[in-house]
C-alpha cells in the first residue's frame, strides 16, 4: 500500500508566506538601509528573526529526512545550493558586465540557506545516539564561543552553521502540532501582540544604538564587528537567541490558519523556489532597470512604498507554477499533475 500523503497545515504554509516575503523585503532594504531610518528600522526588524524562524520550521518538517536517513533528498540541498551560486554568478555577470569571482566553498549570499539544510541533515545522523538535550546545550555553547573567532566566517558557511543549528535542532526536536497548540492559546496572541509592539518600538527609540546588532542577527558575524574586544560579547549572542525565540514565536501565534488554501498559503508553499530565484531577479532588477532611477532621485519620496511594490512582484514573479516542477526535480519530490493535491510538506524547506 502507497504511504499515505499528509494533507498541508495552512497554518505553517501562512507562516513561510510571511517569511519569504520578508526575506525578498529585507534584501531590498539591504540596498536602501543606510540612507533611509524607516528602511533602516524595517531592515533590523526583519533581521531579529526571519532566518532563526525558517531554520526552525525547517527543522520540524526535516525530521524523516534524517529519521529515515534519505540521503537523495539530503544531497539534493546541495544541488540546490549550487544551483543558486550559479544563478548568482550569472546575474551579476549581467549585471557588471564582467566574469565575477566565483568561490565554489564560500558564500555569504543566498545559497548558505541550502548549504545549512545539508549540513544540519548530516550532522543530526551523525549524533543521533547522542542525548539531545545535550547536543542542544553544545550548540549553543559553541555559538558562544565561535563568535570571539574572526577566522569562522564565509567559509562552508560555517559561522551561519554553528549560529542557526540551534533554531533548527529544536524544530527537528518539537512537533508541529504541539507547537502551533500551545502558540494559539488566547493568552500567548496577547503576549505576542505585545512582543512585537515591544521589538518595534525600541527599534524605533534607539536604533543608532542597537542597529550594529544586525551583524549578529544575520549569523555570518563574529563579536567583534559589533563590539571589538569586549570581552562579555557572548551576551549579546544571547540577547539575539532571545529576540529571534520571543519574535519567532510571536510570529507564529499571530499567523492565522485554517482548514482551506488561500493564495498565501499557496505562494508559502512554494516558499523554496521563491527563495532560490529572487535574488536572482533582484539583482537584475536594481542592475539594469532600478538603480539609474534611485540614482535620479526618482523614488527617494516614497521610499518603502516601493520596496514593497518591488517585493510583491518579485514575490509573485518567483511563486509561479511554471518555476515548479524544476524545483521538485531538484528536490526529488514527485512533481504534480493537473487536478492532483501536493500536500505533502517537503521536509527542510523554508
Amino acid at each position: 500500500m502507497p504511504e499515505a500523503i499528509k494533507k498541508r497545515d495552512v497554518k505553517w504554509d501562512n507562516v513561510k508566506f510571511i517569511l519569504i516575503f520578508l526575506v525578498v523585503l529585507g534584501h531590498i532594504a539591504d540596498i536602501y538601509a543606510e540612507v533611509s531610518f524607516a528602511t533602516g528600522c524595517l531592515r533590523f526588524i526583519i533581521y531579529t528573526f526571519h532566518m532563526p524562524l525558517f531554520m526552525f520550521i525547517s527543522g520540524l518538517f526535516g525530521k524523516r529526512n534524517v529519521d529515515e536517513k534519505r540521503y537523495d533528498k539530503i544531497f539534493s540541498f546541495l544541488v540546490l545550493y549550487l544551483f543558486i551560486k550559479v544563478l548568482d554568478f550569472i546575474a551579476k555577470w549581467i549585471v557588471n558586465g564582467a566574469k565575477p569571482a566565483f568561490h565554489l566553498f564560500s558564500d555569504g549570499s543566498v545559497p548558505w540557506y541550502a548549504f545549512c539544510l545539508f549540513a544540519f541533515s548530516l550532522l543530526i545522523i551523525a549524533l543521533k545516539k547522542v542525548d539531545k538535550k545535550y547536543v542542544f546545550i553544545f550548540s549553543i555553547l559553541l555559538a558562544l564561543v565561535a563568535g570571539y573567532d574572526n577566522d569562522i566566517g564565509d567559509f562552508l558557511c560555517l559561522s551561519r552553521i554553528i549560529v542557526f543549528f540551534p533554531f533548527y535542532f529544536a524544530g527537528y526536536c518539537l512537533d508541529p502540532d504541539k507547537v502551533k497548540e500551545k502558540l494559539s492559546t488566547k493568552k500567548m496572541k496577547i503576549v505576542s501582540v505585545i512582543i512585537i509592539a515591544a521589538a518595534i518600538a525600541v527599534t524605533i527609540l534607539c536604533y543608532d544604538e542597537i542597529k550594529d546588532m544586525k551583524f549578529l542577527f544575520s549569523g555570518r558575524n563574529p563579536f567583534g564587528r559589533v563590539k571589538p574586544g569586549y570581552p562579555l560579547s557572548f551576551l549579546l549572542r544571547l540577547i539575539c537567541y532571545a529576540v529571534s525565540a520571543l519574535m519567532g514565536c510571536a510570529v507564529i501565534s499571530l499567523t492565522p490558519g485554517g482548514e482551506k488554501e488561500s493564495v498565501f498559503s499557496r505562494v508559502g508553499a512554494r516558499s523554496l523556489q521563491i527563495y532560490a530565484l529572487h535574488f536572482f531577479f533582484k539583482t537584475l532588477w536594481f542592475g539594469l532597470v532600478s538603480d539609474p532611477l534611485h540614482i535620479d532621485g526618482f523614488f527617494t519620496s516614497k521610499l518603502l512604498v516601493y520596496e514593497l511594490i518591488v517585493s510583491v512582484a518579485l514575490t509573485a514573479l518567483c511563486a509561479l507554477p511554471f518555476w515548479s516542477g524544476m524545483f521538485k526535480k531538484i528536490l526529488k519530490v514527485p512533481y504534480r499533475k493537473d487536478g492532483e493535491k501536493d500536500n505533502q510538506q517537503i521536509g527542510g524547506s523554508v
